[in-house]
C-alpha cells in the first residue's frame, strides 16, 4: 500500500532578502524605538499638565500604550538570540554579547519615566501588575545574565546596570497615592519678603503645600469638619483675588503630580538616594564601557547603539534631576528649612524662571452653536461629530475677578439651596427684576445652557458697526472683535466680551465634558442641532450658509425673533421638537434681553444680567461636580470648573465640611 502526503506550500509575501534584514535589524529597531519613547514621555508626559493640546495628548497617549511592550519585545528578542548559546558548545558569540548587555537598560525603560507613572486615573490601579511585572522581568534578566555570564567586563556593567533598572522598576509599581487623617491645619506664613527674590509667590506656595492634606480629602469627596472650612476661609481672606487663584493653581498642579507621576517616590530621601546613586553609576559604567578593549571583536553599529543607550539613560537621569530640583516640593522644602544658599544655588545655576512656570493650563474651552453651525465642515468635521478645536481658549485671568467678586453673591443662592430661588440665574433674574425670563432657568440644565449660549451669540453681535467704518478687527476665525469698551455704544465691550467666554465656556462643557455637569446633561445630539440651525438660518436668509457670516446671520435671528414670539402657535407647535425648542426660545429670550441702542445703561444692563446667569450656571456646576471627574481633566491641563469648585471649597461654599472637628474619619488610601 503506497501513501501518499500532501504538503501545503507557504507563499512567501515577503522576499528572502527583507526577512534577512529584518531578522539582523529587528532588535536594533526595537531598542531605539523603545529609547525614543521614554524621551518622548520624558518631554511630554508633564506637558499635558498645563499644555491642553489634542497632538499632545495624542502624542502622549499613543507612547505610553505602546513603550512597554516595545520593551518587553526588545528583551524576548534578546532572549531568543541566546537561546542557541548551548547548542554551540557554551561559547558566546561576541556580537551576543554585547547585545545582551542591552537587557538591563530595557529594564530601566520599563521603570518609566518620573513624568508620567499614569495616563488616567483608572491606570493607577495597575500597580499590582507592576509588581508582578518586576519579578517575572527581573527572573527574565537574570537568566539573560547567567546564561551569558563570561566574567567579562561586559559581563560585569550588565550586573551593576541590573540592580539600577530593578530598583527604577520597583520604583513604578510601589509608586501609590495616599491620603493621611487631617487633624488641623496650620499654615506657616513668611515674616518678610526675602524669599520673594527667589521663588515668586513664595507665600501662596507655602499655604497651597499645607493645605494639600486637605485638598486630596476634596478630590476623594471625603467630609471635614466644619472648623476646618472656618479656618481655610479665614486663610483665603488674607490674599488678593489674583493670589487666591495662584494658590488653587499650585494645589491643582500638587494633586497631578500625587495622581499621574512619581512623585510619592521621588520627593523622599529615598527617592533623591536613588537618583543621585543612579546618576553616578550609569555614569561610571559609560566611562567603564569606553574604555573596553577588544572593540574590534563587536559590531560597530550595537557599539554605537550601546554607547546611545548608556548616554540617553545618563542625560534622562540628569534631566528629571533638574525637573526634581526646580519643582515646587523642592521650593517648599527648601524655604521651610532655611536652605536658602542651596535655594540661590539651584536659581543661579539652573536659571529657572519662576514667574513663568505653569501647573495647569489656564486657559478654557471654547464652543459655539451658532459659529459651528455656520462653519464649512469637512468628511473629518462629520465623522469627528461637535469638535471646536479652532476656536481659541482664552486665558483665565480675564474672568478671575469676575467669578471672585460674585462668588460671595452665590454664596446666599447656596444657603437656598433646594428651594424655587436655588435655579442658577433666578438669583439673578430677581435682583435685576427681570422674572418675566425666569422660564428660560426654570428648564433642564442643558436646555438653560443651549438657550442662553444662542441667546448670548445673538446679543453679541447684535451691535456690531460696519468694519469698513470701525476700528473693529477679524480673529483668526474671522469674527469681528467688539468695540472698545470705552466706546459710548459698545455696552461695555469687555464686559461682553467675558459674558460670550463664559457662555461658549458653559457649551464646550456641555459638549466634551458632560459628565462635569448636574446629571441628566448631555443626553443632546449636536449633530442635530447644529444642523438644524444651519437649515432654520437657510429658511431666513433665503441662501446658503455658505455665504454668511456669523454676524449676519445673528442679525437675521435678531430681526426675525419678534416674528416668532409673537407667532404663539407656531411656537407651541414646534415645542414637542426639542430642536426647534432650543432655537426658538433663544430668539425668544435674546428678544427679551434686547435694549434699545442708544440708552448705554439699557444695554449695561442687559450685560449685567447675561454675566450673572452664567456666573450662577458656572458655580452651579462647580459645586455639583465631584471630585473624580475634576481628577481625571487634570490630564487634558485641568479645567476652569475646577478652579471655581476648589475656590468655592476653600471658602466652606461645597458639601466637604459638614462635621466637627471631633469626628473620626478613616484613613483613606486611594489606589
Amino acid at each position: 500500500m503506497m501513501m501518499f502526503v500532501k504538503k501545503r506550500r507557504m507563499v512567501e509575501v515577503i522576499p528572502p532578502k527583507l526577512r534577512n534584514l529584518w531578522t539582523e535589524w529587528q532588535l536594533r529597531v526595537l531598542i531605539l524605538l523603545s529609547l525614543t519613547s521614554q524621551i518622548v514621555l520624558v518631554l511630554l508626559g508633564k506637558r499635558r499638565k498645563y499644555n491642553a493640546q489634542p497632538w499632545i495628548r495624542f502624542t502622549v497617549w499613543s507612547t505610553y500604550l505602546i513603550a512597554d511592550s516595545i520593551a518587553l519585545m526588545a528583551a524576548g528578542v534578546i532572549s531568543n538570540d541566546i537561546g542557541d548559546v548551548y547548542d554551540t558548545g557554551g561559547f558566546l558569540d561576541p556580537k551576543n554579547e554585547l547585545t545582551t548587555f542591552w537587557a538591563p537598560l530595557l529594564l530601566l525603560h520599563l521603570g518609566g519615566t518620573d513624568a508620567i507613572t499614569a495616563y488616567s486615573l483608572e491606570d493607577n490601579e495597575l500597580w499590582k501588575r507592576h509588581l508582578v511585572g518586576v519579578v517575572v522581568q527581573a527572573i527574565a534578566i537574570l537568566y539573560i545574565l547567567l546564561t551569558t555570564w563570561t566574567s567579562s567586563l561586559i559581563s560585569l556593567l550588565f550586573l551593576v546596570m541590573f540592580f539600577v533598572g530593578l530598583v527604577k522598576y520597583c520604583e513604578r509599581a510601589l509608586e501609590g497615592y495616599h491620603l493621611t487623617t487631617h487633624e488641623v491645619i496650620e499654615v506657616e506664613m513668611l515674616d518678610d519678603s526675602t524669599h520673594e527674590e527667589y521663588i515668586p509667590h513664595a507665600n501662596e506656595l507655602l499655604t497651597a503645600y499645607n493645605l494639600l492634606e486637605m485638598v486630596k480629602r476634596f478630590f476623594v469627596d471625603l467630609i471635614l469638619s466644619s472648623e476646618d472650612g472656618a479656618e481655610c476661609r479665614e486663610l483665603m481672606k488674607l490674599f488678593t483675588p489674583l493670589k487666591c487663584f495662584k494658590v488653587i493653581e499650585i494645589e491643582i498642579g500638587m494633586i497631578y503630580d500625587l495622581l499621574y507621576t512619581k512623585a510619592n517616590v521621588i520627593y523622599s530621601l529615598l527617592g533623591i538616594a536613588r537618583r543621585i546613586i543612579g546618576i553616578f553609576v550609569t555614569l561610571i559604567v559609560l566611562v567603564l564601557f569606553l574604555t573596553l578593549e577588544d572593540k574590534h571583536l563587536h559590531s560597530k553599529i550595537d557599539l554605537t547603539i550601546a554607547l546611545v543607550l548608556l548616554a540617553a539613560a545618563l542625560l534622562l537621569e540628569l534631566y528629571e534631576f533638574r525637573e526634581l530640583l526646580i519643582s515646587d516640593q523642592t521650593a517648599h522644602w527648601l524655604i521651610t528649612q532655611k536652605k536658602i544658599s542651596f535655594l540661590h544655588l539651584i536659581n543661579s545655576t539652573l536659571r529657572p524662571n519662576w514667574n513663568t512656570k505653569r501647573r495647569c493650563s489656564n486657559s478654557i474651552g471654547q464652543c459655539s452653536l451658532l459659529s459651528f453651525s455656520l462653519r464649512k465642515t469637512t468628511l473629518l468635521d462629520d465623522m469627528l461629530g461637535f469638535q471646536t478645536y479652532d476656536i481659541p481658549q482664552p486665558h483665565m485671568d480675564d474672568i478671575k475677578y469676575l467669578i471672585y467678586s460674585e462668588i460671595e453673591k452665590v454664596k446666599d443662592w447656596a444657603q437656598v439651596r433646594g428651594t424655587e430661588n436655588s435655579r442658577p440665574g433666578r438669583q439673578t433674574l430677581e435682583k435685576m427684576e427681570r422674572l418675566d425670563l425666569a422660564w428660560s432657568v426654570e428648564l433642564g440644565f442643558d436646555q438653560s445652557i443651549l438657550i442662553w449660549q444662542m441667546a448670548t451669540e445673538i446679543c453679541y453681535y447684535e451691535n456690531y458697526i460696519d468694519p469698513e467704518s470701525s476700528k473693529s478687527q477679524a480673529n483668526d476665525n474671522g469674527e469681528l472683535e467688539p468695540m472698545d469698551e470705552n466706546h459710548e455704544m459698545s455696552g461695555s465691550g469687555l464686559m461682553r466680551q467675558r459674558c460670550n467666554y463664559l457662555s461658549r465656556y458653559m457649551l464646550y462643557l456641555l459638549v466634551n465634558h458632560p459628565n462635569m455637569l448636574p446629571l441628566g446633561t448631555g443626553d443632546i445630539k449636536f449633530g442635530r442641532i447644529y444642523a438644524k440651525v444651519r437649515e432654520f438660518i437657510e429658511e431666513q436668509v433665503g441662501t446658503s450658509y455658505k455665504h454668511f457670516e456669523l454676524k449676519d446671520a445673528c442679525k437675521r435671528l435678531s430681526e426675525v425673533k419678534t416674528k416668532i414670539m409673537l407667532t404663539d402657535g407656531a411656537r407651541d407647535k414646534n415645542r414637542s421638537d426639542r430642536i426647534n425648542f432650543v432655537i426658538f426660545h433663544a430668539c425668544k429670550l435674546a428678544s427679551a434681553l434686547a435694549s434699545v441702542e442708544e440708552n448705554w445703561e439699557i444695554e449695561k444692563k442687559k450685560w449685567e444680567i447675561i454675566k450673572g446667569v452664567w456666573l450662577e450656571m458656572l458655580i452651579h456646576a462647580a459645586s455639583q461636580c465631584r471630585g473624580r471627574y475634576h481628577a481625571q481633566q487634570l490630564r487634558r491641563g485641568g479645567e476652569l470648573l475646577t478652579h471655581v469648585w476648589l475656590f468655592m471649597a476653600h471658602l466652606g461654599q461645597t458639601y466637604h465640611f459638614q462635621i466637627s472637628r471631633g469626628s473620626t474619619i478613616a484613613d483613606a488610601i486611594v489606589r
